[in-house]
């Protein structure tokens, strides 16, 4: 996030630059979508043929920056001041907040704030200088510097919301709750559009555990921006302490928006908080209705997961099977299947999954662990399981349960205690903190020999979060100590918070000694039934998915090099767009936003947000966000596309190649004038 925001902030300091060559122009192209790679490769060529430009070596400067290659960044920065036209003070200050930036980067602070102090000299006005200066005294933790700038920019133009939002966020991070909150409040009355303000107040609520407040005010925040997976990510997060007032809210979104896609999508996350599987598996089927098939990959191993989480193995296997068919690239996908298959007892194909899974990312650690676990436990093949683990270990040397199993590897067949104690007592070094799943700092501890500090440790993490995988921790753990009584009753207990995992629990050693007993037989067959029976009551499931596809071809004439006119309908207004095969995004120009909302075709609350982005003169643009609801393309229908509004009047209503091809096959017939888009939808029966 950090160096996205130093990215941006680098060259939104340029604000003009005169016409450039070819090469130079293309760069710009390329920069402003986001296509780095060739970016730097015109502005190479630029600088090839024109070794004095110095906004070429700034551009290429910003992207080495971006990459982390600081020492190339350094180079051309300089050259870049070397070169820059001393009387273009913008230019130059820009430069030198870009150089500034890289020397924070480096560590040589005081360099930097030589630069940041020049720049501003150069255009003591320019008030994003003193903003950015502020952040990097903020990430210094120098808060009481920070404020000083932030309070000079707020001296020069008291409605600078981000001079409110960077004073309020210095005060939180010194836990000045009073002064945040006061800061804020008013920063929310001047602009009560402006996400910070919502953002940062709701922090400083669940600071103070005033949960409600915090939840009220990211959700505020999420409706302000839709785009911003954080805010939508910290709204989960913090659902947890009120269940009921997350779901009632996005409850209230879906009724009034109901083909809306995103919301049936946070309902089913909150659902997955509280374990509530086959309620979120009722809604990713919803949204697998709703959404074209290029995104539908994702949908299905969100859904295959809920299925494997709530022990419906089979439904899991199958979803990720489909996800696999429409994108065989994704090594994540075979390695979820193999890890479905081997909760259903597949254990020779959930090995050839993760086998698969590991061609495709061979620096992924997880795929080994989980391979050496197959290997180890269930194929009863040790050398190749002790392999895994010491390559899983090699590349991720921090996941304490690849410890946790090579450990017991070599005391309990291997016969090397020492390098097992060498195994638990990593643990101890890396497992100090209790989280909401995968613990397991309690059984190292038990193997060591300190029974009444793991079982400490459990009743820790127990009382923090009483979820059904820590219950059955417990329970694992109290079957290794011999207990059998608190084993049962935490096993009940893992049962009754949702742990479905049968066929696992049938093979877990940690549970042999409880395993014969008759209590602990009854309480297995007891909810094997009561989850047989919710499955019969809650049918959500359609074991057979059915793809379709659809095919249209639009007439369009040529209007430019790689550009297109095609008649369409936005929200059932008829407009023309401009089909380009270069750009990555889709906009339509404020003329016809203002029309639209004008004559009811758009609705206040289609507008999600802003952005910002520069054109090929190096102008700043600044650009809002609006949700299309329908979108007809020669009788293709396309639902809730987000579109950038482009705040100049002569912008066409633009259509990336890239953008629409999310939705469909895209075939360009230049002899005939045709484009064909072929899309596919799923169907269960």
């Amino acid at each position: 996030m950090k160096k996205a925001i130093l990215f941006i902030s680098a060259f939104f300091t340029i604000l003009s630059c005169s016409a450039q060559s070819f090469n130079f122009d293309q760069g710009i192209k390329a920069f402003n979508e986001n296509n780095t790679d060739q970016a730097l490769i015109y502005f190479t060529r630029e600088l090839n043929d024109n070794p004095n430009n110095s906004l070429a070596y700034f551009y290429r400067a910003v992207i080495y920056h971006y990459n982390e290659t600081y020492a190339n960044a350094l180079s051309d920065i300089n050259n870049s001041i070397k070169h820059s036209n001393k009387k273009n003070k913008e230019l130059l200050a820009g430069a030198y907040k870009l150089r500034g930036d890289i020397y924070v980067e480096i560590e040589s602070i005081e360099k930097a704030f030589e630069d940041f102090a020049t720049a501003i000299k150069l255009t003591p006005d320019d008030l994003d200088l003193y903003i950015d200066r502020a952040q990097v005294y903020f990430d210094l933790r120098k808060y009481e510097t920070a404020e000083s700038d932030y309070r000079y920019v707020l001296k020069k133009d008291e409605g600078d919301v981000r001079g409110w939002a960077g004073l309020g966020r210095n005060y939180l991070a010194q836990k000045k709750y009073k002064d945040a909150e006061e800061t804020l409040n008013k920063l929310i009355k001047l602009s009560p559009d402006y996400t910070g303000g919502y953002y940062y107040r709701s922090l400083v609520a669940f600071d103070q555990k005033k949960y409600d407040d915090a939840i009220n005010d990211m959700f505020t925040c999420f409706l302000l921006d839709e785009t911003d997976q954080q805010v939508r990510n910290l709204f989960i997060s913090y659902s947890e302490k009120n269940p009921s007032l997350a779901l009632s809210k996005v409850n209230a979104q879906i009724a009034s928006q109901p083909e809306k896609e995103i919301w049936y999508f946070i309902r089913a996350l909150l659902y997955e908080e509280k374990f509530d599987y086959i309620a979120a598996i009722k809604d990713y089927t919803k949204l697998m209705e709703l959404t074209r098939m290029n995104d539908k990959s994702s949908l299905l191993s969100y859904r295959a997961e809920c299925y494997s989480n709530a022990g419906m193995y089979e439904q899991s296997i199958a979803d990720y099977t489909l996800a696999i068919s429409f994108d065989s690239t994704d090594a994540y996908y075979f390695g979820y299947r193999g890890d479905a298959k081997r909760l259903l007892g597949d254990y020779a194909s959930a090995k050839e999954d993760f086998t698969k899974a590991i061609t495709i990312e061979p620096r992924e650690a997880w795929f080994y662990y989980r391979r050496g676990w197959i290997e180890e436990e269930f194929l009863k093949n040790y050398t190749a399981g002790l392999k895994d683990y010491n390559e899983a270990i090699a590349i991720n040397k921090g996941y304490a349960y690849t410890y946790l199993h090579r450990g017991r590897l070599f005391e309990t067949k291997l016969n090397n205690s020492l390098k097992a104690k060498e195994d638990y007592t990593t643990i101890l070094s890396l497992d100090t903190i209790v989280s909401k799943a995968g613990n397991c700092r309690h059984y190292a501890l038990f193997h060591l020999g300190h029974v009444n500090a793991a079982t400490t440790w459990v009743n820790k993490m127990i009382e923090q979060y009483p979820t059904s995988g820590n219950y059955y921790d417990a329970a694992c753990l109290y079957s290794l100590m011999n207990n059998p009584k608190e084993a049962l009753v935490n096993m009940e207990l893992a049962f009754q918070g949702g742990y479905r995992d049968f066929i696992h629990l049938e093979n877990d050693d940690d549970l042999d000694n409880i395993r014969n007993l008759p209590e602990f037989k009854n309480l297995v067959s007891e909810w094997e039934n009561v989850f047989d029976e919710s499955l019969q009551s809650d049918i959500v499931v359609k074991k057979d998915t059915v793809i379709n596809s659809e095919t249209v071809s639009i007439p369009m004439k040529a209007w430019g090099v790689g550009t297109y006119e095609v008649a369409c309908k936005i929200n059932e207004l008829n407009l023309n767009l401009i089909f380009d095969t270069g750009a990555s995004d889709i906009s339509i120009s404020q003329t016809e936003v203002q029309f639209m909302l004008k004559n009811g075709y758009l609705k206040p609350n289609d507008f999600v947000g802003t952005h910002r982005y520069m054109d090929a003169n190096g102008d700043i643009e600044i650009g809002t966000t609006v949700i299309l609801r329908k979108v007809d393309i020669g009788g293709l229908i396309l639902k809730n596309i987000s579109a950038s509004v482009v705040h100049r009047n002569n912008a066409p209503l633009l259509f990336g190649q890239s953008a629409l091809s999310k939705y469909g096959k895209i075939i360009i017939d230049n002899e005939n004038k045709i484009i064909t888009i072929t899309t596919m939808t799923t169907t269960s029966k």
